[in-house]
């Protein structure tokens, strides 16, 4: 699963939508802040190929935490917006598994608590 994890922040800084696709389950779902729900693997490619706010990135990748079917990767991402603004915020990603696929993902930036 560590392995899936790092594959998937590897594509989705380099581009390499096709590799990315075959980490998602068929029935993905995956929440982010700011983006509705994304169900499926249609829907989730899609905004990764045409709607993801980064136009360039690089993910670093801290530390993943597995519990069974479970796990929580911790890191960085830098980069810049497709507007040109620069990029420079932490992130958890927590994910679930089925049949060695990633089933679930959710995204979590580090910003301002109330």
């Amino acid at each position: 699963m560590r392995d899936l994890i790092l594959t998937v922040h590897k594509a989705i800084e380099t581009g390499e939508h096709d590799l990315l696709e075959t980490c998602f389950h068929p029935a993905i779902t995956y929440r982010r802040p700011g983006e509705p729900v994304l169900t499926g693997r249609p829907s989730v490619m899609d905004y990764y190929r045409t709607r993801r706010t980064a136009l360039t990135s690089a993910i670093l990748v801290d530390d993943v935490v597995i519990d069974g079917e479970q796990a929580v990767a911790l890191g960085m991402i830098e980069g810049r917006t497709r507007e040109g603004a620069p990029i420079h915020e932490r992130f958890a990603d927590a994910y679930r598994f089925e049949g060695g696929l990633i089933r679930e993902r959710t995204t979590y930036f580090f910003r301002h608590g109330f």
